[in-house]
């Protein structure tokens, strides 16, 4: 995806080393075989997608000196579920010191795992869908073949487990007894990201709402009321997921700053999560003209600014005409955010808006 691309950042600020790198998903990095006969031989499977990354992470601090990078100073970023697989990485023993700051967009430990019982019933209907019984039988299938299988329960998520040796089983109280100390945080919070996930609710129940009975009362919207509630329940649900990380990790004592995402998403269908945000801080603000959209490239050009002060370890401030025409802005840690809202900043709380209604 054009958007997601790091090189014109990596061009645009020539001192910072961009490295990116892939892990296994579905059912070859989440899902747990160890009671499927022969599965005892595979402790692991449940989280390799998490150990992938650790490998690489190891693999950057071991080498990065060797392209011009520091290995004291890695900063990790990540969108949506790899803005939570880093969350949970900042807990994990097994991943202490591989990164110092961390980037994390719109993205929660909460919501990002199974339960042990949840992932081995996965194996279990994956069994079932290919027929096999032992995993002798399971490993002999094609790639093909189990990637066409895991398609049909793609309405049950694999996704890490937090098992108490990769990832600790209480990922907020780990994180409020120090696990993540020595890492500096960004979390960045969206205002609207559910239209994303409007593609996956299939046919069916589309229409369901479409031809909702109450779209036939006059003064009644019928399908739009059902969809913005159900939307703001969704939004101010993982919003605060996201701000409880932020509570846990300063409790902790982690340095974090948030930053709240509170635009009008240039592309409707997608909503402002991940497309606009990646756009606007990796400098790929032009590659949304390939959707027939056009970005700000003035808040581009800041919050790049802010985002390699924050890799290099340089205070989040900014000083009046440090960009042409920007005014001075200081960027504070929690318990305030920097906001970014209709194409300007500002610095303030945001609490009230992420936590009213939700006990």
């Amino acid at each position: 995806d054009p958007l997601l691309y790091g090189d014109d950042f990596a061009e645009d600020h020539s001192d910072v080393v961009v490295v990116s790198f892939n892990w296994r998903l579905g059912i070859f990095g989440f899902i747990d075989f160890s009671e499927v006969p022969g599965g005892e031989a595979y402790p692991d499977t449940r989280n390799l997608g998490l150990l992938d990354q650790i490998a690489a992470l190891q693999w950057i601090k071991e080498n990065i000196a060797a392209f011009g990078g520091d290995p004291d100073r890695i900063t990790v970023m990540g969108f949506e579920s790899g803005a939570s697989c880093i969350c949970l990485l900042a807990a994990s023993p097994r991943a202490k010191g591989l990164f110092q700051k961390a980037f994390v967009f719109f993205g929660s430990p909460e919501g990002a795992y199974e339960t042990t019982d949840t992932s081995r019933a996965l194996a279990e209907d994956l069994l079932k869908e290919t027929k096999t019984s032992t995993m002798a039988e399971l490993t002999a299938l094609s790639p093909k073949a189990l990637k066409d299988a895991s398609q049909k329960l793609w309405q049950d998520l694999c996704a890490p487990t937090c098992d108490g040796t990769w990832i600790p089983e209480d990922v907020y109280l780990a994180y409020q007894n120090g696990a993540a100390s020595g890492i500096e945080f960004i979390l960045a919070i969206p205002r609207n990201e559910l239209p994303v996930f409007r593609s996956f609710i299939g046919t069916e129940r589309y229409e369901k709402f479409l031809f909702s009975p109450e779209n036939d009362v006059p003064g009644r919207t019928g399908t739009s009321d059902t969809l913005e509630a159900r939307e703001k329940r969704f939004e101010q649900r993982n919003a605060y997921y996201m701000y409880q990380t932020a509570v846990k990790l300063s409790e902790g004592g982690n340095e974090v700053h948030l930053l709240f995402w509170d635009t009008e998403p240039l592309l409707e269908q997608l909503g402002s999560g991940t497309v606009d945000a990646a756009a606007v801080l990796l400098g790929n603000a032009d590659a949304l003209q390939l959707y027939g959209s056009v970005m700000n490239n003035d808040l581009s050009e800041v919050l790049q600014t802010l985002l390699e002060k924050y890799i290099k370890g340089s205070a989040l401030r900014l000083y009046t005409n440090e960009i042409k025409g920007v005014s001075a802005l200081d960027w504070k840690a929690y318990p305030k955010a920097l906001i970014v809202s209709d194409g300007k900043l500002s610095c303030g709380s945001i609490k009230d808006r992420i936590t009213g209604g939700i006990s």
